[in-house]
Parts: C-alpha cells; structure tokens; sequence
C-alpha cells in the first residue's frame, strides 16, 4: 500500500481518537450511555458489513468510493474500522477508564506512528513486513502517551506500551485493531490488582 493511502488510513484512525479522549473527560456517570453508544454503532457497521460481504453491486460500490482505503484482506472480512469499535466497546466495558483510555491511545497513536515511519523510513524487516522502526516509533510514542496519565504508574505503562508493540508486531490473524488494545489493556489491569 503506498504510504499517501497509508496516510489517509491514518487520518481516519487518528480522528477516532475523539471517542476516547471523551470517554476520559465525561463523568463516569456517562460509561454506560458510552457503551451503549458504540454498542449501536458496533450494530450498524456490522449490519453494513453484512450487506457488504454477501451483494456484489453494494461491494462494487464500496471498493468504488472506499477502494484505495482497504486493505486486500478485506475485501472478503471484516473491515479494520469494525474491529477497532468492537475493541472500543470492550476496552471501555473491560478496564477502568485511565487504562481503556491507554489501551485505546496505543492503539490509534501507536499503531498509526509505527504505521508510517516503517512505511516511510523502515529499512529493517522484522515479522510479516513490519520494521524495526515502526515498531520503535510504536513503542516510544506508546510509552510516551502513559507520562499524560498520573493514575497510571511508569512501569505499568512501559509494559503496556510493550505488550502493544509486540502484539502490533505479530503476524496473526486476528486483526490488530482489536489485538492491541485489549493484550495491553489486559496486561496493565493485572499489573494494578
């Protein structure tokens, strides 16, 4: 994928960091009206998903107006924005919200950094195409993110920001939209029991 493609990829993945920079900000009274809301919206993009994958003329269409934005795999699974609200609605559901918020931040900050510097510098090749640098940039920044969280001690954080970068790294199946924040999230919870 060229890395102009790659960028208009990130753009939208960097504008869905409003829902978790809201979440954070919204009294806790409001979690469960947010997980309502991405319930909803995990709903609809399913629904659209469906219609998607098994009609040919609505596939056509969306490859017409979407095509440069998808990546080959999914054209016949799930898009990577329907993974990442399904790890939205279980990362708020799951943790509390310093570490959802964390979780998700390595998610779009990290993945989206490592994105691009491999793309656009990456010289050395790790698992499936990835780059040292990427996964550098995805460390550092993930890392970085947790000095913005007081509640959320040093150490907790560079596990996290590690075990999002490894999982950003894998190549499994699984997409990583929904792999890293919920491997990070899940690594910083027990580090705070």
């Amino acid at each position: 994928m060229l890395l102009t493609s790659e960028l208009k990829r990130k753009a939208i993945h960097l504008a869905s960091f409003s829902i978790p920079i809201a979440y954070y900000l919204s009294p806790p009274s409001w979690s469960r009206n947010w997980q309502r809301a991405l319930l909803a919206l995990v709903i609809l993009s399913l629904a659209i998903e469906v219609v998607r994958l098994h009609n040919p003329r609505i596939r056509n269409v969306f490859r017409h107006f979407f095509g440069e934005l998808l990546r080959n795999h999914e054209e016949v699974s799930l898009l990577g924005s329907t993974y990442l609200l399904i790890a939205m609605l279980l990362t708020l559901h799951l943790f509390e919200k310093p570490v959802a918020f964390l979780a998700l931040g390595f998610l779009i900050l990290g993945d989206t950094v490592a994105a691009i510097v491999g793309k656009w510098i990456g010289k050395v090749r790790l698992l499936g195409g990835k780059t040292l640098e990427g996964s550098a940039a995805c460390l550092l920044v993930c890392f970085g993110l947790t000095f913005f969280m007081p509640d959320i001690p040093w150490y907790v954080g560079l596990v996290g920001a590690l075990t999002a970068t490894v999982f950003e790294l894998l190549p499994i199946p699984l997409d990583d939209n929904f792999r890293i924040p919920l491997s990070a999230g899940f690594a910083m919870e027990l580090l705070l029991r």
